[in-house]
């Protein structure tokens, strides 16, 4: 089998039934705070503002939720791989427990803390002022979607990836227009402004929940567990879990407050700037939750074979993945620029903001290309494949060491303005797609976490014949 082998059925089959209904229900997960940026950039730039830094509570604690469930999926697709569903079961039980956890202290922080958090990033009194708004109502929203992401993300595990993405779409129907009602005052609504938005998110949030919940357990698929069947873990089980996925967890903690430290940067350069930097993760958010999608169907395939000990077969895909995510990246970055006059026009923004932000997509689609690969390399490959310490090290290791130096110099030293500083930073993207591609070629990523492990049922018969 060859790496470059690209008429290979079942290859694409398992990236199109897997990959598709991900990459969807990534874009339709950030459509709803892309929904409120993109209805509240009609208020101007101080609250499109205020919404990005509120969501940056939201944006640690989904990636948060994201290393949870992401190093709990490297458990569920290899158990999967196996056809141990209570094992399967096990697992989601344990991304519940821990999910749920860490949503009681972010929740809080919304609040009893929105002032405090918004001041972090903004020193303008109206932007802290909404911000609050926003943030405290968006904040009860975090244990809903601990319980909606394990559930989510476990299902993609056992290849039920279309019942996510259902969910999702119901829920990104009800915010988009609801928010639109609510901010405006439309069809006898009160006219709630930042309020509107917030609380429209909430009720998606919830309906999400709720829909994905029912379409589980009212057809009974995998992951309809009873609470009798989140219990039982082996010392055995819980070491190589914790061993596995607290690499995950750290990663996803310590490269959200990295990356959110550039906000604090950003800040320094002004209202204007931070509009122009949420503008961008809003078209970051459009493009590259399709390619999350491209990383997690590799992370499920490749997870899948090594249960089912084709690791041949595990590693070419691996690589083959990471060939394609080329392709799709140079398409992406001329998508950025073509579409680019359209997007922009969505914003109520000044003449020099609208300058900046047009510059600022030449920036990101520049980087397009080491951006993919590394989605595909770090949550694909070496999740997949068990390497989430070799993954936690480079993810955190490039804002840390170069992204957050960049970001200093730009700001603090040279004074540039800010696609140039967005420019220094992403340098931290070519550095990790070096050790990415070399990490690749070398096969050491490839890590089997369950063969050893025992099925429940095996468990029981050894504790009858004692």
């Amino acid at each position: 089998m060859k790496v470059l082998d690209l008429k290979d059925r079942r290859f694409w089959n398992l990236m199109i039934a897997i990959g598709l209904p991900i990459a969807l229900q990534n874009l339709i997960f950030n459509g709803l705070n892309m929904v409120d940026n993109i209805v509240i950039g009609g208020l101007g730039e101080a609250n499109i503002a205020a919404v990005g830094i509120a969501n940056k509570l939201s944006f640690v604690f989904n990636l948060f939720l994201f290393g949870i469930n992401s190093g709990a999926n490297i458990f569920s697709a290899q158990f999967w791989g196996k056809k141990d569903l209570q094992s399967v079961r096990k697992v989601l039980g344990l991304s519940l427990i821990i999910g749920i956890t860490v949503a009681v202290p972010f929740t809080l922080v919304g609040l009893l803390f929105p002032e405090w958090f918004i001041a972090l990033f903004s020193n303008d009194p109206l932007v802290i002022s909404l911000g609050a708004v926003y943030l405290r109502i968006a904040a009860v929203s975090f244990p809903i979607s601990a319980v909606t992401s394990s559930y989510g993300m476990q299902s993609r595990g056992v290849g039920r990836t279309r019942i996510p993405l259902v969910a999702s779409a119901t829920a990104l129907t009800f915010n988009t227009v609801f928010t639109y009602l609510l901010v405006y005052g439309k069809l006898g609504m009160p006219r709630m402004g930042i309020a509107g938005a917030a609380v429209a998110t909430l009720g998606a949030r919830l309906i999400e929940c709720v829909i994905l919940l029912r379409l589980i357990y009212k057809n009974k698929f995998e992951l309809a567990a009873k609470l009798s069947e989140f219990r039982g873990y082996s010392a055995q089980f819980l070491k190589r879990f914790a061993r596995s996925v607290s690499p995950v967890i750290t990663n996803e903690l310590l490269w959200a407050i990295g990356v959110t430290g550039y906000t604090y940067f950003y800040g320094k350069l002004g209202t204007e700037a931070v509009a122009t930097v949420q503008i961008m993760e809003v078209v970051n958010s459009i493009f590259f939750s399709l390619f999350a999608g491209l990383g997690n169907a590799c992370g499920a395939i490749v997870g899948n074979m090594i249960g089912a000990n084709e690791d041949d077969t595990a590693r070419v895909y691996a690589k083959r993945s990471v060939v394609v995510s080329v392709g799709f990246g140079v398409v992406t970055g001329l998508l950025m620029i073509a579409v680019m006059p359209l997007f922009l026009g969505l914003f109520n923004i000044s003449a020099e903001t609208l300058e900046i932000c047009r510059k600022a997509v030449y920036v990101y689609a520049a980087y397009t290309i080491p951006k993919v690969i590394n989605i595909v390399m770090i949550i694909g490959v070496c999740r997949g494949g068990g390497d989430t310490l070799f993954a936690m090290f480079v993810d955190v290791g490039a804002p840390w060491l170069i992204g957050l130096p960049m970001a200093y110099l730009g700001v603090e030293v040279f004074a540039l303005p800010v696609f140039l500083v967005m420019a220094m930073i992403n340098l931290e993207e070519v550095a990790k797609c070096i050790f990415g591609i070399i990490r690749l070629l070398s096969n050491k990523w490839l890590h089997n976490l369950v063969h050893d492990l025992p099925r429940d049922e095996e468990v029981a018969v050894s504790a009858d014949n004692a």
